[in-house]
């Protein structure tokens, strides 16, 4: 894929999954890339890179099959083992006081063993299997069928499983063998976590995203996060990953040992009045790499708005600054949106959401060393936040700091791997 040509349509790809699959730009950018689609190419048996790029922009599911090739949030049985200890407790003290069924989800469950980890808990919690509804959910059709199918992956199994998991879990040789009470807890479905609406029909009780969002842009993290406050019940517990970086959020505080990364949403305060008109719709932004920008935007340009000023409004949380700032991204106004960001960080220098927002402006304008910097500002103040990690290492590539960037990635594989 050296031609002229072929980098185009590459690019183009490239930005079809920023767009509508919301992928950081950092994974769609090298030789990285140009492998997974040239992977997906040979699955299909296609040799013409403008004829697949074609096939991507016109079927969701050969996008979302790529968008597996490039994010494979990789699991293994109780990974973060305090996790299903802390949860498992919290199930045993809920069985005595609940009559009503048990709600759990497992978010980008991909191969599907986290989804069996949770049944196993509850099941060994003293939960009845007919009470143990675990929502599965991934946008991969691929790991989905996988999943349904109860194949249990290689190397998924890294570490002894837990004494009380045997009688559902158990492992025979070196393979694993999953009890029929155990898959039928489980319910897969094919869904996008950011768009698909009325995701739940009920409240969530115990919901697991962990290392999903590293994967997503700044935006799209920000939104996915709000989606899961309002899943979850408020009584609920959510399973973040560590390298997720949202555990600073406002409407998330910490609800158990800090090597169990379990957190539940802070209680909500209602408003003095109710707002007179619509709250304007949260748009994600389109923010390519620098690269992929430049040339991909002369391939079907769009008209770009013009900037409105930022109103001298006070600036009451964080949360409101992302919802205002996200549609001026959209509309890539974005002086207006760093005015509006650097106002909050004005008043308070060490938010890390509004730190992320600022690194990933600078980004989307093609600023790589002030956005390296910021990113770096992000880091020290928060050194396990892993997409600041990602980022740093690509920005640095980028840069051509190659020392920087290979030290950058070491940090993110030894947070991926703990």
């Amino acid at each position: 894929m050296s031609s002229p040509s072929e980098i185009r349509d590459v690019l183009w790809i490239a930005r079809l999954l920023t767009e509508r699959a919301s992928l950081a730009p950092a994974l769609l950018d090298g030789p990285a890339f140009a492998s997974a689609v040239r992977g997906r190419m040979h699955q299909l048996a296609i040799s013409d890179v403008a004829q697949y790029a074609t096939k991507v922009e016109q079927s969701d599911y050969e996008l979302q099959c790529l968008a597996s090739e490039v994010a494979v949030p990789e699991t293994w049985f109780f990974r973060y083992p305090a996790s299903f200890d802390f949860l498992r407790e919290h199930l045993t003290r809920r069985l005595q006081d609940s009559s009503s069924n048990l709600i759990a989800a497992s978010l980008g469950c991909a191969t599907g063993v986290e989804a069996w980890c949770i049944a196993a808990c509850a099941l060994s919690a003293g939960w009845p299997k007919d009470r143990v509804i675990v929502h599965a959910i991934d946008r991969s059709p691929l790991a989905i069928a996988s999943a349904r199918q109860g194949r249990i992956p290689g190397g998924s199994l890294r570490n002894a499983l837990p004494d009380w998991a045997e009688a559902w879990i158990r492992t025979e040789g070196s393979s694993v063998v999953l009890s029929p009470e155990v898959r039928s807890c489980v319910q897969f479905r094919e869904a996008d976590l950011l768009t698909t609406p009325e995701l739940f029909t009920q409240p969530v009780d115990a919901l697991f995203c962990r290392n999903v969002m590293i994967y997503l842009d700044a935006a799209a993290r920000v939104l996915l996060r709000d989606r899961i406050v309002n899943w979850v019940a408020r009584d609920g517990l959510v399973f973040l990953g560590h390298a997720d970086g949202l555990e600073r959020g406002m409407v998330l505080e910490m609800a158990g040992p800090p090597a169990a990364f379990a957190w539940r949403p802070r209680a909500k305060t209602a408003p003095a009045e109710a707002p007179a008109t619509p709250q304007p719709r949260v748009i994600r932004p389109s923010v390519l790499p620098p690269i992929v920008r430049t040339i991909a935007a002369t391939l079907r340009p769009s008209a770009i708005s013009r900037p409105t000023p930022v109103a001298p409004t006070p600036v009451s949380t964080t949360l409101s600054i992302a919802q205002r700032v996200q549609p001026m991204l959209a509309a890539r106004e974005f002086d207006s949106a760093q005015r509006l960001i650097e106002a909050g960080l004005s008043a308070s220098p060490t938010n890390i959401e509004l730190i992320e927002l600022l690194a990933g402006l600078f980004s989307a304008q093609n600023q790589l060393v002030r956005a390296s910097q910021t990113y770096a500002r992000l880091v020290y103040l928060d050194p396990n936040h892993g997409p600041a990690l990602l980022a740093l290492a690509e920005l640095s590539n980028a840069l051509g700091r190659t020392d920087d960037a290979k030290r950058y990635q070491a940090r993110l594989k030894r947070l991926s791997d703990s």
